[in-house]
């Protein structure tokens, strides 16, 4: 419907409207994409646990052992690097959902806030660290910064074409793989950075101790992932939708199953109070012992 500030505005109105029918276009590209995936099928937790029907999605249970809400029908392993690719999840998918795609996401980094959020959390938990892992380290600017400021950075993103972009544009050792991946050789770190990741990975048990495995003792992991730690229905409120997204995310975690993550991997939680960047992107940052202790 046609408004008076349409006619006042005509060039923002032209815009707005190439806009939405942009997005309307690569929400079809996406969606063909996403009809190709095949799918496996889960009936227990990571950890373990039996599944309950869990109400606001039907392709997803919740954990009797660790609360955990898990995706019944994700993706196979082997559909993650088309899922991830420079094509679907950095084009269509970015296009359809209005974000900038990866040549240009890294300004929206440092303008939204994130960057900057991540830098606090780094110089307060790891503020002498040398070298520094970050799975799924796309755009790459926080790595950059990081190098910047005299770190050994080493990055992982799952498909080769976007790891091959971040190394060409931001001058930087990115590994292409889907972690943990026994083919790639990555060094130990003093710290292991993966932000919004966790919730994407087939198992984060096994994403977990391969993170312990690689840090140095006394090193540390910051893990943003969505967290459900509100007293809200639906959980995380009205960010529901974009969080129980049964294609990308196969795990959205509670307090528990993060401090069972740590527990079984032999990391100490040393906080899950961080404030997030965004509801949806909480926080828990774990600590490798000491070789004394």
């Amino acid at each position: 419907m046609l408004h008076t500030r349409h006619f006042l505005h005509p060039i923002r109105t032209v815009r707005s409207v190439t806009c939405r029918l942009g997005e309307l276009v690569y929400r079809r590209v996406a969606e063909r994409q996403f009809k190709q995936i095949r799918r496996s099928h889960r009936d227990t937790c990571w950890c373990g646990g039996e599944l309950l029907p869990f109400k606001w999605h039907s392709s997803y249970g919740i954990c009797t052992t660790c609360g955990c809400y898990v995706n019944r029908r994700p993706p196979l392993r082997e559909e993650l690097k088309t899922i991830y690719s420079n094509d679907c999840y950095w084009g269509a998918v970015a296009r359809m959902r209005g974000w900038p795609p990866l040549n240009t996401r890294a300004a929206l980094y440092r303008s939204d806030g994130r960057l900057d959020h991540w830098l606090h959390l780094i110089e307060k938990y790891s503020p002498l660290q040398t070298t520094v892992i970050e799975v799924g380290c796309a755009p790459g600017v926080l790595l950059s910064e990081l190098q910047r400021r005299g770190r050994r950075c080493i990055g992982v993103e799952a498909e080769e074409k976007v790891a091959r972009w971040v190394r060409a544009n931001m001058n930087l050792d990115v590994r292409a793989a889907i972690f943990p991946d026994p083919d790639i050789s990555l060094p130990n770190c003093d710290l292991f950075l993966a932000f919004d990741v966790l919730e994407h990975v087939p198992s984060p048990d096994n994403f977990m101790r391969e993170a312990a495995y690689l840090l140095n003792p006394g090193g540390v992991a910051i893990v943003q992932t969505p967290i459900d730690r509100y007293d809200v229905e639906p959980p995380l409120g009205k960010d529901v939708p974009v969080v129980f997204d049964d294609i990308e995310h196969l795990f959205i975690f509670v307090d528990k199953s993060m401090q069972e993550l740590g527990a079984r991997n032999g990391l100490d939680v040393v906080s899950i109070n961080e404030k997030p960047w965004r509801i949806g992107h909480e926080l828990c940052i774990y600590k490798k012992p000491d070789r004394e202790k």
